[in-house]
């Protein structure tokens, strides 16, 4: 029989966190799927490990280590892998568009500035008239 302690529901309900919030940013459309379905997938990780926690043992058999300990720290290491690629990919895709946005908004100062300067050549120019 497996025997839960406060680790598992700790674990259970980090899962949860995930899996709540993934859907949270999709629902209020601040991210994209991919993020939903990345948080999904560690919150459904984390809930499975809380109610199953010998699963290390099977997943350590399919992948030929000995240790259950290896197949954690295995698994774990291509979580952060695809956690850390995807977030290198996102901060790229910012940068891209800060550095647009910047652009935009030297286009529009030099606008506003040339819209200035006309407005006082054309007002100095009707003094002048009168």
């Amino acid at each position: 029989m497996i025997e839960y302690t406060s680790l598992n529901l700790i674990t259970f309900l980090l899962g949860l966190l995930f899996l709540l919030s993934g859907y949270r940013m999709v629902k209020h459309g601040r991210e994209d799927i991919a993020l939903f379905l990345m948080s999904g997938a560690v919150g459904v990780g984390l809930m499975t490990v809380a109610v199953y926690p010998d699963i290390f043992a099977l997943v350590a058999a399919i992948i030929g280590l000995e240790l259950k300990a290896r197949a954690i720290l295995v698994i774990s290491n291509l979580t952060l892998f695809v956690i850390t690629t995807y977030l290198f990919n996102r901060i790229s895709q910012l940068y891209s568009k800060v550095s647009g946005l910047n652009e935009e908004l030297s286009l529009l100062r030099a606008t506003v500035e040339r819209n200035r300067e006309q407005q006082i050549v054309d007002g100095s120019s009707r003094q002048d008239d009168d």
